[in-house]
């Protein structure tokens, strides 16, 4: 049997890839590598009662931290993977240490898209993906502070919905002419548009392009391209996510918009899946 599993990434995936091969009967060595500090946990909470204050942190853990050692899984946390060397089985690590492997789980996962606006490096423009990320907004919620959520995605609507019913003033701006237009039916946009507009959201659609985002030493106002001004305590943007691949680029295995696996999650390297 495999003697060395290592996983890139410590998220959702990575810990669930743990708990199944320990549950299959794995008893080899195991380590997950992820560059937060946190172990394995679940996202979706984040923009819904994480952010709402209604649910503790260790309530997010996929497995409470003693599973880990009690099943004798290796968390090489705050640490990130910077290089494979497929020839040596070899990956080189940001902390400067080296970690060989038998077989090697990219479960690097997604990172935010990122706004390319003027602005949109002010502090208070926030993002959300992270344990991090949902801290730093939660740090903004006080009754009456003016949210401007750039993007009607899953995201925005969720940081609004949960915004609004917290006190805050929130305005939401779309470019398309309804909310999640690419992942939901008309109807199903209008039921949430509605929802949101009863709750007391300012649902803007169909926003003109050339937002900027303005401020001094943090963001002041938003105002889109036919200047129109939204007064902005804070801001935060939802515009999708981008698989990471650089470091299976870079190891060069196959990718297309993703890593390429078969049916068995196998890159075009046969210790690699993905």
């Amino acid at each position: 049997m495999t003697d060395t599993i290592v996983i890139a990434g410590a998220g959702h995936a990575a810990g669930q890839t743990v708990i199944s091969l320990r549950q299959h009967g794995f008893d080899g060595r195991l380590i997950v590598i992820g560059e937060e500090p946190y172990p394995p946990y679940q996202r979706p909470p984040l923009s819904k009662k994480f952010l709402a204050g209604e649910m503790e942190l260790e309530r997010l853990w996929l497995r409470p931290e003693k599973f880990y050692t009690e099943h004798n899984v290796e968390l090489r946390l705050s640490t990130r993977v910077e290089r494979i060397d497929r020839d040596r089985k070899r990956l080189a690590l940001s902390d400067g240490s080296q970690q060989d492997y038998d077989k090697l789980v990219l479960a690097t996962g997604s990172r935010v898209r990122r706004c390319d606006m003027l602005g949109a490096d002010l502090p208070g423009v926030h993002y959300l993906r992270t344990i991090d990320d949902t801290l730093a907004i939660q740090e903004h919620f006080r009754p009456d502070a003016h949210l401007v959520v750039i993007g009607a995605g899953y995201i925005g609507l969720e940081v609004a919905a949960i915004a609004v019913s917290s006190g805050l003033k929130v305005t939401v701006r779309e470019l398309a002419d309804r909310v999640m237009e690419r992942v939901v039916s008309p109807e199903l946009s209008a039921f949430y548009q509605q929802a949101h507009r009863e709750a007391g959201v300012e649902l803007l659609l169909s926003q003109p392009p050339g937002t900027v985002i303005h401020g001094d030493t943090r963001v002041r106002k938003v105002v889109d391209g036919d200047g129109q001004e939204f007064p902005a305590d804070f801001v935060v943007i939802g515009i999708g996510v981008l698989p990471v691949t650089e470091l299976a680029e870079a190891a060069g295995l196959e990718c297309d918009n993703g890593i390429v696996v078969d049916e068995y999650c196998v890159t075009s390297d046969p210790d690699i899946f993905a």
